[in-house]
């Protein structure tokens, strides 16, 4: 399940029975005669020195602390700690998932973490923090008085669970969340009017690893007819718990699989999954099918993934919005039939090992980009999302449209190269050009024409609000529109209004935004892809007066007998200014996390030169191939 066994609480029928529905507790002494080992207790001792709060206690203090410590049992949907009264106790999750909800976000948490720790150190919590039970748990409370009786008999071991507790319970930081533990139960869910089907299940079942599929059917035939079917209120639903903890304690990933209408068994999948996953064939009737009633009837708030299935040789998902309207989706999956590797990336956004592929902005630097995929590409390395700012929003596109590299070359230079510049000339009074060309070409390409969420992988585009002073993150819409306010250079291309405010480069406040996969991903991998030249691509700049007159640079362009005056180029400094304007923001973000970066060679070329962006594509593949590979030699891949 984690790196944390967590040890089997309901083991025997007599004890588990009472644990149904309902929260009670029962003194963890009277459960250590139903576990196996060479001692009493000793599966919840080992569960207790896997922790980071207690890792550091011997087994001497461990078994004292077993004593004091509480079980409870808490349905989905309850209240573990409410943020209007100040914690009374610590909560160790042992099974389940928690929700923790404070001023800084929401994150959830899984077993063997802690809440509440403050409350045995006598200290005003960070900030006022909501817990809840995403799905059916058990947590062991350690109050005040227990803690006070353990460190009289262990006064050896305070200092160290002292320092312990004040780590967890210091929180994360103001303004960085801290990471949502990973899936380890899916609920698949039939959404619309067909089950889920088997081949699927079976297939994401493959890809998880150390995973077991439970159905009504596999109940019923280890429990008995109609096992399946047992209300929460049952004295037999401890039974089942029990089971079904015994399951979930041996595989590191449990799939339930849920009826194909809003059955008990369905309800039962539902209050055990930290994630549901809704499936359905996505050229079906959208509107929600019978299974998806139970939802309304099952408490907590898990999230929710859907997943739509395509017919195989589908070119491009549609019609998405229909699907995630009124569902409360937190990702979309397309799934193509045949495709083993769509059914992977779902299995690695379930375990929290999805890859993100963020692209910088920096002009004509951009086709660099395309040599960078290239390399991933042929190196084997899945990409799960992908998103940018600017030139990098752009290219971005072309990878989640799932077009090869040819192809995302090709339509590359037909829409930046073969058809004239993109920076017609208008009389600035908004922009020295109207935007007409760039808007009609982005228009025009096929892989910007339908809408985000249609694309085959998730994808996000970066732009900055003049009107509200803040980033956008465009996840859905229509994606021309979305890469066209990403790429809005102030001064180069006009504003985009999308009906409340005004739009521009996403590179004003966040140029390369990984802070913005990082939401995508949660705790996955992140290869960001930064245009800034290293020092050999720099050049000295020419000297120039400090009053310097635009017809002066004109006439000696147009006259061939006149020295040509060298001076910065409008578009140029525009571009270079808001790379800068981000770049300490930047390098603070890039040493938040780890992430691979890669900084190919951008050449020399000004810009908005997108004639000299072909070029660059060789050297940045090159260049990624060899860093891929020295990272691998590195870290032993």
């Amino acid at each position: 399940m984690s790196s944390t066994q967590v040890p089997e609480f309901f083991d025997r029928d007599r004890i588990a029975a009472g644990l149904g529905s309902t929260r009670r507790r029962r003194p963890l002494l009277l459960l250590a005669e139903s576990w196996s080992g060479t001692e009493p207790g000793s599966e919840v001792l080992d569960f207790l020195a896997g922790t980071e709060v207690f890792g550091g206690l011997d087994r001497a203090a461990l078994r004292e602390l077993f004593v004091a410590l509480d079980p409870v049992h808490v349905s989905a949907g309850e209240v573990v700690l409410d943020a209007d009264r100040a914690p009374d106790a610590l909560h160790l999750l042992a099974y389940g998932r928690l929700a923790v909800r404070s001023e800084t976000g929401t994150r959830e948490i899984g077993p063997g973490q802690v809440v509440g720790a403050a409350a045995l150190l006598g200290a005003d919590p960070a900030d006022a923090t909501h817990v809840h039970a995403v799905r059916d748990s058990l947590v062991l409370r350690l109050g005040v008085a227990g803690f006070e009786r353990f460190a009289a008999a262990h006064p050896a071991s305070l200092l160290g669970l002292c320092r312990a507790l004040v780590r967890t319970g210091s929180g994360p930081v103001t303004g960085v969340p801290a990471p949502t533990a990973p899936a380890v139960t899916v609920a698949l869910l039939p959404a619309g009017s067909g089950p889920v089907p088997d081949e699927l299940a079976a297939a994401l079942v493959a890809a998880l690893g150390r995973a077991l599929e439970v159905t009504s059917a596999s109940v019923d035939a280890a429990l008995g007819a109609g096992a399946s079917g047992t209300e929460p209120a049952d004295p037999r639903n401890g039974r089942l718990l029990a089971w079904l903890q015994r399951v979930e304690a041996a595989h590191r990933f449990v799939v339930y699989r849920a009826d194909d209408g809003d059955t008990e068994w369905t309800r039962r999948c539902l209050r055990q999954a930290d994630r549901v996953v809704l499936v359905a064939p996505a050229g079906d009737d959208p509107e929600p099918g019978p299974a998806e009633r139970a939802l309304a009837r099952v408490p907590g708030e898990q999230r929710r993934d859907l997943v739509l299935l395509h017919p195989a040789g589908t070119a491009a998902p549609s019609g998405t919005a229909a699907w995630l309207a009124g569902r409360g989706i937190t990702r979309h999956h397309h799934l193509r039939a045949g495709d083993t590797g769509h059914v992977e990336r779902v299995a690695r956004y379930l375990s929290g090992t999805a890859r993100g592929l963020v692209l910088a902005g920096g002009g004509v630097r951009g086709f660099a980009h395309l040599g960078v995929m290239r390399a991933l590409d042929e190196a084997g390395i899945p990409v799960d999302a992908v998103g940018g700012a600017s030139i990098g929003s752009l290219m971005a596109g072309f990878y989640a449209d799932g077009l090869d590299h040819d192809q995302r070359v090709r339509q590359a230079r037909a829409a930046m190269v073969e058809k004239g510049s993109m920076v017609g000339f208008t009389p600035p009074f908004v922009a020295v050009s109207s935007g007409r060309k760039v808007t009609r070409l982005l228009r025009e390409e096929p892989s910007f024409a339908g809408m985000i969420e249609d694309l085959w992988l998730p994808y996000f585009a970066v732009s900055a609000s003049l009107s509200q002073a803040r980033e956008i993150v465009h996840e859905t819409g229509p994606t021309w529109r979305a890469i066209r306010a990403s790429i809005a250079i102030p001064g180069v291309y006009p504003p985009v209004h999308d009906g409340t405010q005004l739009l521009v480069d996403g590179g004003v406040m966040n140029n390369l935004p990984v802070d913005v996969m990082a939401g995508v991903v949660g705790d996955g991998p992140i290869v960001a892809v930064n245009l800034q030249p290293t020092g050999s691509g720099r050049r000295t700049p020419a000297e120039f007066d400090l009053a310097v007159s635009g017809w002066r640079v004109l006439a000696s362009r147009l006259n061939p007998f006149t020295p040509r005056m060298r001076v910065p180029r409008l578009g140029d400094v525009l571009v270079r200014s808001m790379s800068l304007s981000t770049a300490r923001l930047q390098r603070d973000r890039l040493a938040s996390r780890s992430i691979e970066l890669l900084t190919p060679p951008v050449g020399r070329s000004g810009l908005l030169d997108f004639r000299a962006g072909p070029a660059l594509v060789d050297p940045a593949y090159r260049y990624a191939v060899e860093a891929l590979a020295q990272n691998r030699a590195a870290v032993g891949t």
